[in-house]
């Protein structure tokens, strides 16, 4: 089944209908949050975002759009991606064996996660899309993510701190979500935005900054994340 709204195109199984209308509501309300930071327009392309029904498919999916062995485990926590214009995204029924599953008491709460998680690709595609106009072919993930987290709202409130070292931030097969965020939330609540954008177009400059000033500084204040900060 599909579903074309303003800013993406849905394809999904029929389980999963009684949700798509909530979803693309809050996808199309929602936006302009991503289009502001980034300053630029909606893209021309929709993103597509398929919604998968299970997580063996959503592996298969993952391991095949990456030339990934198929003996390669992909993590119990993993349910959506986006790449190359394409979000592909576990459905909220299909949670079972992974660490999202919750009980049918927490399904709204859930439903809220769900909304939020599919933003947080979202400002992915649009993180893309601002990488091409820039020319830019990569972006640190540290800021990749940490925008997403930071822009979706997935931890406001939350009393964190942060945990990893500047080394293991660094490196790319570790995923450090509660610092991303805690990192790109202090640098664009405390530095001007043109300098902010500038990083996201420099891996070296993203880098070299977190390890000489953004690390640190963000260290005395990680613990300070008010609710409505975003």
């Amino acid at each position: 089944m599909q579903k074309i709204c303003k800013t993406a195109i849905f394809d999904f199984q029929e389980k999963d209908q009684d949700l798509i209308d909530e979803l693309s509501k809050f996808l199309d309300e929602n936006a302009k949050i991503a289009l502001d930071f980034f300053e630029i327009e909606m893209p021309k392309d929709k993103v597509q975002i398929n919604i998968i029904p299970s997580k063996e498919e959503f592996d298969n999916v993952f391991k095949s759009s990456r030339s990934l062995s198929k003996d390669y485990q992909v993590p119990s926590w993993l349910r959506g991606t986006c790449r190359d214009g394409v979000i592909t995204y576990l459905s909220i029924h299909g949670y079972n064996g992974t660490t999202h599953a919750f009980d049918e008491k927490d399904y709204e709460k859930a439903i809220e996660d769900y909304k939020k998680t599919i933003l947080h690709e979202y400002v992915h595609f649009i993180n893309e899309n601002f990488n091409k106009q820039k020319n830019c072919s990569y972006t640190e993930r540290y800021l990749v993510e940490g925008i997403a987290t930071y822009l979706s709202g997935q931890k406001e409130g939350q009393n964190l701190q942060l945990t990893a070292s500047k080394e293991k931030i660094l490196n790319p097969r570790n995923y450090y979500y509660n610092d991303y965020y805690l990192l790109t939330k202090y640098l664009v609540e405390n530095y001007d935005k043109p300098f902010v954008l500038e990083l996201f177009q420099s891996s070296r400059m993203a880098r070299d900054f977190l390890t000489n000033e953004l690390y640190d500084k963000a260290q005395g204040h990680s613990n300070k994340t008010p609710e409505n900060s975003i």
